[in-house]
């Protein structure tokens, strides 16, 4: 099982943030972690799931996202999501508490803001015409002088701080606490789940894999999240054919394997049970 790593943020004494764009193979990103420094991120190429605290969402290209000081968090990119070279690209922020101290003591039209991102403690998802926004500045970041990139980054900051512009993730917000052994054995669950979901997962492999016997992992787990491995495992590849559904050309039936479904028919039933539609009915009315 893995361990929630605590990133040392690379340190530049010459500037008071840190800022790098990057492509990489889709298996190559970091794995679950957490840092002091605040961080807006941004998915340039690419697709999958992200885990922030202890929730689990699909992402896509051009999502941003802002995330506080240590909280627990990852990006788990998906070949299914990923261009067909599966290269990813993806561009970060990020920056110490003593940014945001030294920006409040210097310009007061700058305390609330200051204040809010100071004070956040869940991961904030940037919207509508906000994402729009800062996408234009982010892409064009690496164009950017030094002072050009501090104002850019001045306006991120702004931007997502106007009501409307951005949205909480998560149930709840983080705590701050030191992360608990069960958390860390959640977090590694559902990891396994996001790389293995597209074939079969037995009770005894996942709990082997977090070094319980069955029997405690399926009373573990149910205590955690509110209901069976069995059901949340199927709820998950649900989410995923929805994704296929909307976003590529695949048959019903190849998404159904694809996303570790043996049986179409039973695909078929638990689709509809779960949305009140079949795939292909949520494919003519969701398809982008």
């Amino acid at each position: 099982m893995n361990n929630v790593i605590y990133e040392q943020v690379a340190q530049n004494t010459e500037n008071s943030f840190f800022y790098r764009r990057c492509t990489s193979w889709y298996k190559s990103a970091i794995g679950y972690h957490q840092h002091p420094e605040l961080e807006i991120g941004f998915v340039i190429k690419g697709g999958g799931q992200r885990i922030t605290d202890d929730f689990i969402e699909n992402f896509r290209e051009g999502d941003i996202i802002i995330v506080p000081a240590n909280i627990p968090h990852c990006w788990i990119y998906d070949k299914l999501a990923c261009p067909a070279d599966e290269r990813i690209e993806e561009a970060f922020i990020q920056f110490p508490q003593a940014f945001l101290n030294r920006l409040a003591s210097f310009a007061k039209e700058f305390q609330d803001i200051a204040s809010f991102y100071t004070n956040l403690k869940q991961c904030l998802s940037i919207q509508g015409e906000g994402a729009k926004e800062i996408r234009h500045i982010l892409l064009d970041f690496d164009n950017y002088n030094e002072q050009q990139r501090l104002l850019g980054l001045l306006q991120i900051l702004a931007l997502a701080f106007r009501p409307g512009y951005s949205k909480y993730i998560g149930h709840h917000a983080f705590n701050g606490m030191p992360i608990h052994k069960n958390k860390q054995r959640l977090q590694a669950v559902y990891r396994y789940i996001i790389e293995n979901y597209h074939r079969k997962i037995t009770l005894d492999e996942i709990a082997d894999y977090i070094a319980m016997n069955k029997n405690a992992f399926c009373l573990f787990f149910k205590k955690s999240t509110n209901e069976p491995f069995t059901v949340y495992l199927n709820h998950f590849r649900l989410q995923m054919a929805t994704t296929l559904l909307n976003r590529t050309d695949q048959n019903i039936s190849e998404i159904a394997y694809s996303v570790g479904f043996a049986d179409i028919p039973y695909f078929n039933r638990c689709f509809k049970k779960e949305y009140g539609i079949t795939p292909a009915e949520y494919r003519n009315k969701y398809r982008r």
